[in-house]
């Protein structure tokens, strides 16, 4: 055992800790340990008040709501996809088509054909 510096504790370290310990497990069996004002959650009462009305609203609303699966708002919206989709199609086929008439030979080839096919499509996609 080493000896204590003058003015330092007379109770041994190991004796000390084991106090502390049982001092904090009576606190906590006997409840003293308390969340503190600034620790409670302050939109709580709110929190309480929105879970309420949505119940409210839930107990209210009929049990089937029958919802269309497909709003024909949005076909105008699709076919106009497609349309862009397709002008982007024969943009990028004509591309292929002057590149392969530029590279020439057999690689040439392949992208000529390559750029019909995707012309072609194109031009499907947007006459739809």
């Amino acid at each position: 055992m080493q000896p204590h510096p003058p003015g330092g504790s007379a109770v041994p370290e190991p004796l000390m800790r084991v106090v502390v310990a049982a001092a904090a497990a009576v606190m906590l069996a006997l409840g003293v340990v308390v969340p503190a004002v600034a620790q409670a959650p302050q939109f709580a009462p709110a929190w309480r008040a929105a879970a309420e009305l949505r119940l409210a609203a839930q107990r209210a609303a009929p049990a089937e709501v029958p919802r269309p699966m497909f709003a024909a708002t949005f076909a105008p919206r699709v076919r106009r996809h497609q349309r862009q989709t397709g002008e982007t199609l024969m943009l990028i086929g004509a591309g292929a088509i002057v590149a392969g008439a530029i590279v020439g030979g057999g690689g040439g080839t392949v992208l000529i054909v390559g750029g019909l096919a995707c012309a072609g499509y194109g031009f499907y996609l947007y006459d739809q």
